[in-house]
């Protein structure tokens, strides 16, 4: 016989995604000034009641969907660099198609997760953010790298390039952006780096 419960657990997983998704589109859409439980509500077709149960406020729902966002990126550079690391393409490839991503596809929410960094630097009341992500970002670098000091050194190389290109308009091109990188990783000795793939080729 199915327990109720799981199928509770499920539905309540699913709302919680939904409204996550919903804030996400709201904040890209509208930014901080169309942001509250009921327009998230709303677009995720529940009712405000269902927003306020999962989240509470709209600090809180702001944490969760920066949360969500990093997660994203993090989970789409691990898989460049295991990609990069079983020998599919090149460090300098990944590197590029991580940028390219930042700065056309998942531009609009690589804003939305400056806007919410900037927004909680300026008034630390609005709600505590995850604080670990920047250490995340430094873990799969370095299991590339084999070296955290040098890992960090090129995330924060990395990020502050990836901040000016999303802000710019237009933003860098591939060309531009694939140039930087091949510097970069020349400065640090990794351009014609290729480390041995690992058991299985996963990292």
């Amino acid at each position: 016989m199915d327990d109720p419960t799981d199928g509770r657990r499920q539905r309540g997983s699913s709302t919680r995604r939904a409204l996550v998704d919903a804030a996400v589109d709201v904040l890209t859409d509208s930014g901080f000034a169309g942001l509250t439980l009921r327009e998230v509500a709303s677009r995720a077709g529940v009712s405000p009641a269902a927003t306020t149960y999962h989240f509470g406020t709209v600090e809180t729902l702001v944490a969760v969907v920066l949360q969500e966002l990093d997660e994203r990126a993090t989970r789409r550079l691990a898989d460049l660099t295991r990609r990069a690391r079983a020998g599919e393409l090149s460090l300098l490839d990944a590197c590029t198609t991580y940028l390219m991503d930042l700065f056309g596809p998942a531009r609009r929410t690589t804003l939305v997760q400056l806007e919410i960094r900037l927004r909680a630097a300026r008034d630390p009341d609005a709600g505590r953010l995850p604080d670990d992500q920047d250490e995340r970002v430094v873990d799969v670098i370095s299991a590339y790298t084999g070296d955290r000091e040098q890992a960090r050194e090129l995330f924060t190389a990395v990020f502050g390039f990836a901040v000016r290109g999303a802000l710019s308009s237009p933003p860098p091109d591939a060309d531009t952006v694939r140039a930087y990188m091949a510097g970069l990783l020349a400065r640090h000795g990794l351009l014609d780096h290729t480390p041995a793939p690992t058991a299985g080729g996963t990292p």
